[in-house]
Formats: C-alpha cells, structure tokens, sequence
C-alpha cells in the first residue's frame, strides 16, 4: 500500500470509482521512465520529477534511518532528532527558518516511521533555491544545542504521554510490540520514558553525525522545474555534505513472530477498540505478494462496498467503523484489520472476522469484485499523486525501502496483473485465522 497509508494508523481512504475497461498505463500516469536519477560526488543520491503544469515544488529528503535502525538503549532518538532539526543551524537562529519558509508562502514538515526519516517543503517554483538552501542547511548544520535539545525532551515525553492516552496510536503501538518476541519492527517511533530520557545530547549528535550522510540519503524533487536548472543549485547546496557513512546500520536483531496473542488494555473510552495482526509479506519476500495483498486488503476492508464493511458493520450491526490495510515495509510484515465496536459484541466480533479472513483464503475471489478493487486502488495511488508532496513522497518512500525507482514506477502495473487465484493463494498463505494476534482497548 501507498506511503500515506503507512503514515496515517487508521488508513482510511476516500475513492470514487473510475470507468476504464483497460489497465494499460501510459507513461503519463505511471511516472515510468520520468523520474531521472542523480548521484552527487558526495555519494547522495537525487531524483528528480519534472511536472511543467505545476507551479509549485516539493524538495523532500529521506534518511535511511529510523526506530528499527536504533541502538536500542536509545530508542526514539530518530524521532527526537527530526525535532532537533527544527531547532536552529549554525547561521539560522531558532525559528528563523519557519519565517524564510513562510515569507515566500511555503510549507514544510517532517516524519519518522519504523524505517525512514524525512524533511520536506513546498514552495512556489521560483522560490526553489531559497527551499534548497534552508533544507541542506537543516541537514548538514543543525546545531543541536544542548539547552535545546533539554528544552525539546520535555515536549517529547508530552508527546509520548499523550499516545498513551489515544487508544489508536497506545493500540498500534502495542500491535508492534507484542506481535514479536523479538524483532527490529518492534521498538516504538517515539521510545519509552526511559530511552528518551537516555539521549544525551552527545549521543544525539553522534547519532546525526553517522546517520545523516550523502550515501544514507536521497533527495527526491518534484514539480515545476526543470532538471537542467535545479541540478546545478543542488549540487551547490547538497553536494557540499561532507560526511562518511560509518558503517551498514542495519540491525542484527531476529525476527520471532508471536502467533494467537490475544490482549486487553482497559481504558477511559466508550467504544471498544480491536486490531486483529496477521503476518504478511514484505519487500524480502519477492514483490508478487505484495501486490497481491494490496488487493486483498481492497477486497476485505477497504471503502462502503468492501466485505468487512457490508456484512459486519452494515448487516450484521458488529462494529461501528471497520477497516483493513497492508503497509508495505522492507521487512516483518503487517496485515492489519481494526475495528471500533461495542464491547458486549466482542465474541461475535471477532469470529465473525474471523470467517470473513477465512473465506478470502478458500474461495476465489469473483471477476467483478477483485475488478473493482483495481479500479479503487488506481483511484487511491493516482490520488495520491495530485500533489507534488504525495508524488515525492511515493518516490522517496519506496526508493528508500527497495533501493531502486522500479518498484514504484511499476507498482500500479503490477497490481493490475494480479489474478482471482494470486488473491486466494497469499490470503491462504499468510492470514490463518489461528495465526492473528487480537489486541483490544476496552471501556474500564
């Protein structure tokens, strides 16, 4: 599934289905061949999109970084340091930069996940070396002032604090958690108390220091520009990083699946909140299932006609909102259904999805449903790319997991290939009915 997906817990989309008998794409509307590739001297690799109807543009820089890259005895230093970075660089004072951004009308922002960290900013194309010059500025400066980095701890664990008073990100957080005895996949975003109170602000910048180099990073541009003018000004703003990649930070941790967990979390709400989490594939396992569970996820939970949707919450009144979303990662994949319900309904609940997870596995999926489950992931994926920031975000997110333009390049194409009998044989491979692990926040 899409980056977005990723980012947002609850992946609920809102799609339109489109009339196309065909699922033949042009070049137009799959971006193959138009992403050019770059590598600076540094090492730093740069893509860039062209779009001449645009009149804006996004820079977004992704580091190869994240919670399951840590040392472990400082998880969430990703995630603090992306707020670091907001903090001030050796020529921009605290702040400064938000008012450069704002002045020429401007936005940024940043995220960290399981296996990446990125910045990014949009402005109007004119305005391209001014966003240029502040993001390299960001990335190879930032200051990380120890009175700072004191200052940003306290708004961290105010953050930390306040997950585990929303029962859907304290209920992901404990889906990751305990689906694994163990497992790179396992460590929070934002860490515990105890690790964010472990970072130093020396090990915050050692951490900055090795992670934040050219050959870990990708800049990914996209909009009205044009390559020929935007590279010079790149090469002058970003190839001047000068960092060695000290070594693979690619954790050596196993990974150990938990199967059949089923847990409880009481807290003050009124709905019950469910996940059931079933293993899946992932960026290691080859691409085809993939795809297919892309689909498969369409077919079960996703929009007003899906399956979950019309026969558990509008027939059999189960659950007042339920959805199901596949987040593509590099490794340790998640198949993930959630549910918001009354609790009384629990048992009847959870078998109900039960069989619904077992049917998709056993019985071939029909011609004209797994079509228009390609017709509403085409809506999902070309929606995603009406903005140059959803478009750079496409690219930089699976460019980072994968290495390679390709995959995302041909991601819509290859979905489209995906067959009634590739639907039920990796919905019978990974989901498993025995195999799901049930996580529920339950009213106290």
């Amino acid at each position: 599934m899409k980056y977005s997906a990723l980012v947002l817990f609850l992946f609920f989309f809102s799609c339109h289905l489109i009339k196309s008998p065909s699922y033949k794409y042009s070049e137009a509307q799959t971006g193959a061949n138009q992403v050019k590739k770059h590598t600076l001297k540094n090492g730093m690799t740069v893509l860039i999109l062209e779009n001449p109807d645009s009149k804006v543009v996004t820079l977004d820089v992704w580091i190869n970084t994240g919670s399951a890259f840590e040392p472990k005895d400082i998880n969430g230093v990703s995630h603090f340091l992306e707020h670091m970075l907001f903090k001030g660089t050796e020529k921009r004072a605290v702040g400064e930069i938000d008012r450069e951004i704002e002045a020429v009308g401007g936005l940024w922002n940043a995220g960290t996940s399981l296996e990446f960290t990125h910045y990014y900013l949009t402005v109007a194309a004119p305005y391209f070396q001014i966003g240029a010059d502040a993001l390299a500025d960001v990335i190879a400066n930032s200051k990380l002032e120890s009175a700072e980095v004191e200052r940003e701890r306290q708004v961290i664990l105010e953050e930390y604090h306040r997950q585990q008073d929303d029962p859907d990100n304290y209920l992901m957080t404990m889906v990751y958690w305990n689906s694994f005895e163990s497992s790179p996949s396992r460590w929070p975003v934002l860490g515990t108390p105890d690790t964010i109170n472990a970072i130093t602000p020396e090990r915050l910048r050692q951490y900055y220091h090795e992670r934040y180099t050219p050959a870990n990073m990708a800049l990914v541009v996209v909009g009205g520009i044009k390559e020929t003018e935007v590279m010079p000004v790149i090469e002058q703003k970003f190839g001047i990083i000068n960092r060695p990649l000290s070594s693979a930070h690619v954790s050596d941790e196993k990974t150990q699946r938990r199967e059949g967990v089923f847990e409880e979390y009481p807290k003050p709400v009124k709905e019950a909140y469910i996940i059931f989490n079933f293993p899946a594939p992932d960026l290691t396992d080859g691409y085809k299932d993939v795809y297919a569970m892309d689909l498969v996820a369409g077919i079960l939970g996703d929009g007003r006609s899906s399956r979950l949707f019309d026969r558990i919450k509008e027939k059999k009144n189960l659950a007042s909102s339920i959805a199901a979303s596949f987040p593509t990662h590099r490794r340790d994949g998640s198949f993930i259904i959630f549910a918001t319900f009354d609790y009384a309904k629990k048992d009847a609940l959870i078998k109900a999805v039960l069989e619904e997870v077992r049917l998709i596995g056993s019985e071939k999926t029909g011609r004209a449903e797994l079509e228009k489950a390609k017709r509403m992931f085409t809506n999902q994926y070309l929606f995603s790319h009406e903005t140059t920031t959803g478009r750079a975000s496409e690219i930089g997110y699976f460019y980072t997991l994968t290495g390679d333009t390709k995959f995302e390049e041909n991601y819509l194409q290859k979905v489209q290939e995906v067959s009634a009998a590739d639907i039920q044989k990796v919905a019978a491979s990974w989901l498993a009915p025995e195999k799901a692990n049930i996580f529920i926040v339950k009213p106290e």
